[in-house]
């Protein structure tokens, strides 16, 4: 591991320059660069290339060794990268179904998103008290140009198309932002219920309630806003409960959850800076657990349920999609962000490859058959 953050060198375009000087739109081990000043080395390969002097526009020429310009687009920005090689994180998530990928966002980019959604939170959601249980905001993508950024983060959405096995995904929902509010009522309690796995591991979607091994189906991509502490109730799970292949058992849910007791020794909680990522299989068994958040303080952080792109949707994307078309959004971001955006959030689901077992909806909240296109 590098004594820094690996980085980035991104193009206007929003393309990411490989080991091997070509282009992609997500990046795994081939897009990660080591600096030291002025010099830029390939993490995996044998490149050296040479920085300029950076220009008014933040960007950077690139030229090699003997002074010769790297690409026909030269100019490059660097953006920071994980403090790992993404091939790392893929290793730890198969063999534990979690990892944690910092660095999704900066502090000045989870700034300007606080003062955003406290503004969408006064002006949307005045009947929200203070204390107790959790509510969500599912317009961010058309109010926060930080929210389409981060769910479309080119190491994380590298990541979980490798881990679902396929570069064909989408988002089963909108982006939500989730705000777990501090407890005072529920302080020192033990609530029941709460426990489960994630869309598209939900009730009804598979025939007899049989989840396969392989392939994956699903992951959880949770943008941490704030740091998940012990302290603020980091969501509770139960670490490798995704190879069970089946949701928690009835009385799990039953009893209230105390954490190395009984039923629930195995329990612990996903602990995250913020700006980091949390990343796992959607079988997980995990739970909000409102009661542990006693810091006083609201904890938020943006979800995003991922399955191959031929899996319904959990919700209708249609109307957020079409407020996001609308607004000045897509224009402040990359056109490799828009694009991304668009397959991600407001593209029709594919035909189900004809290997593929048939998936139904949901036995709740059932969903409309066809597509409402924004």
């Amino acid at each position: 591991m590098p004594d820094m953050p690996y980085s980035l060198l991104r193009n206007p375009d929003g393309h990411f320059l490989n080991g091997d000087l070509t282009l992609s739109a997500h990046t795994g081990d081939d897009g990660m660069w080591t600096r030291q000043g002025p010099k830029l080395r390939s993490a995996i390969g044998d490149h050296c290339l040479l920085l300029s002097d950076e220009r008014p526009d933040g960007l950077f020429e690139l030229r090699n060794d003997q002074g010769t310009a790297i690409h026909n687009e030269a100019l490059f920005a660097l953006q920071s990268g994980p403090a790992q090689l993404p091939s790392r994180h893929l290793a730890e998530l198969t063999t534990t179904g979690l990892t944690v990928l910092h660095g999704i966002m900066d502090a000045d980019a989870i700034s300007r998103f606080k003062q955003q959604a406290a503004e969408n939170r006064l002006h949307k959601h005045p009947e929200e008290t203070p204390h107790d249980g959790h509510f969500w905001m599912m317009q961010g993508l058309s109010w926060s140009v930080e929210v389409a950024r981060a769910c479309t983060h080119p190491v994380a959405l590298w990541l979980l198309q490798e881990y679902i096995s396929t570069k064909d995904i989408h988002f089963c929902h909108q982006p939500v932002i989730t705000t777990l509010k501090p407890a005072r009522e529920l302080l020192g309690t033990f609530p029941e219920g709460g426990w489960h796995s994630d869309y598209p591991y939900h009730p009804g979607v598979f025939a007899d309630e049989i989840w396969p091994d392989n392939p994956v189906f699903g992951a959880q991509y949770n943008v941490c806003i704030d740091s998940f502490e012990t302290g603020n109730a980091g969501t509770q799970y139960v670490p490798g409960s995704h190879l069970r292949c089946k949701p928690p058992p009835l009385e799990f849910n039953l009893g209230g959850t105390q954490m190395g007791e009984g039923q629930h020794k195995d329990v612990r909680q996903l602990l995250a800076p913020a700006g980091a990522a949390l990343i796992y299989d959607a079988r997980t068994w995990h739970r909000a657990c409102h009661e542990l958040n006693e810091s006083g303080k609201d904890r938020i952080a943006l979800l995003n349920a991922v399955a191959p792109a031929w899996v319904l949707p959990m919700l209708d994307k249609g109307p957020v999609g079409a407020s996001y078309l609308a607004s000045d959004i897509p224009a402040l971001l990359s056109q490799r962000q828009r694009d991304d955006v668009n397959r991600l959030c407001n593209s029709p689901p594919m035909v189900a490859p004809n290997d593929m077992p048939v998936l139904s909806e949901r036995t709740s909240q059932r969903l409309p058959r066809t597509w409402r296109k924004p």
